[in-house]
């Protein structure tokens, strides 16, 4: 008789295991949740700027450096950076301008450390309609 009641004692531990297993996996799949959200991919077209002449650069008193350059864009943009560098410019060349003004969209550059004239070779320009410039 100990015998029979080890075995349905045993059973009855078995089902009851059974059961908390179960109902603890439900609990953890009914509280998973996914919030709606939005995916896509698009294209629009991508044009340029036209700088106009004149570029004007300011010098320091003795012509050896340059210190500023002013010029007009074609149309506006939220934002401008410029280099001006004897080559291919690198991250530490380019320097933020801000927005272009009103029509007819100047744009006013002061570099924080004039930049000699044998290094100011290369003009180099990036320009948004929206959003700010990044150089990476």
């Amino acid at each position: 008789m100990l015998h029979f009641r080890s075995r349905n004692i045993a059973g009855v531990l078995a089902f009851v295991l059974a059961g908390a297993i179960a109902v603890g996996a439900y609990a953890f799949t009914a509280s998973n949740t996914v919030p709606a959200h939005s995916a896509g991919a698009g294209a629009a077209v991508v044009s340029g700027y036209t700088i106009s002449s004149p570029t004007n650069y300011t010098f320091s008193e003795d012509g050896l450096t340059m210190t500023e350059v002013s010029f007009e864009l074609n149309k506006a943009a939220s934002d401008v950076q410029v280099a001006l560098s004897a080559a291919n410019p690198v991250k530490a060349d380019w320097v933020d301008c801000g927005a272009s003004e009103a029509s007819p969209f100047a744009v006013t550059c002061k570099f924080p450390a004039p930049v000699a004239v044998a290094a100011g070779l290369n003009l180099s320009v990036a320009a948004v309609s929206t959003g700010t410039v990044t150089i990476g």
